[in-house]
């Protein structure tokens, strides 16, 4: 596996293309990686993005949950690496990491411009719904009668 997240093949990618929700999906979905100190310690300092955090399901190990979406305006690593920390503070990734840790998996998709990471981050979440996020949230249905 390449150790790279910046995959030589996205240069030929269109970056536009990456910057919309689909793209962002698309980028968070695959080059999932060990959610170790080591694996995020390698990715580049100071590149805005989003990331993901994931899971094995229960049902079966061979898919990956997304637990958590996050972005950062400055720097993807550090974000990650805050989480990693013990005293994470959000309760349900803390301890959603500290009983699956070792089984956890991240991706990013890395953006050009700190503005429109927000917004990609908004549509990834209502998209995959993670159990850990606690905002940004697409509305509850309401019960039909």
């Amino acid at each position: 596996m390449n150790n790279d997240m910046s995959d030589k093949n996205d240069e030929k990618i269109d970056p536009y293309r990456l910057s919309t929700p689909f793209g962002t999906q698309y980028r968070l979905r695959r080059n999932h990686r060990p959610y170790t100190r080591a694996e995020v310690s390698a990715l580049p300092r100071n590149r805005t993005g989003v990331y993901a955090i994931w899971l094995p399901t229960l049902e079966t190990h061979d898919y990956l949950e997304c637990i958590y979406i996050g972005k950062s305006e400055s720097c993807i690593r550090r974000r990650l690496l805050d989480h990693l920390r013990p005293d994470e503070p959000n309760p349900g990734l803390r301890e959603q990491l500290a009983v699956f840790g070792p089984l956890a998996q991240f991706s990013v998709a890395y953006t050009a411009y700190a503005a429109e990471t927000d917004a990609l981050e908004t549509a990834a979440v209502q998209s995959l719904h993670p159990t850990a996020n606690r905002n940004k949230r697409a509305p509850a249905e309401p019960y039909a009668n």
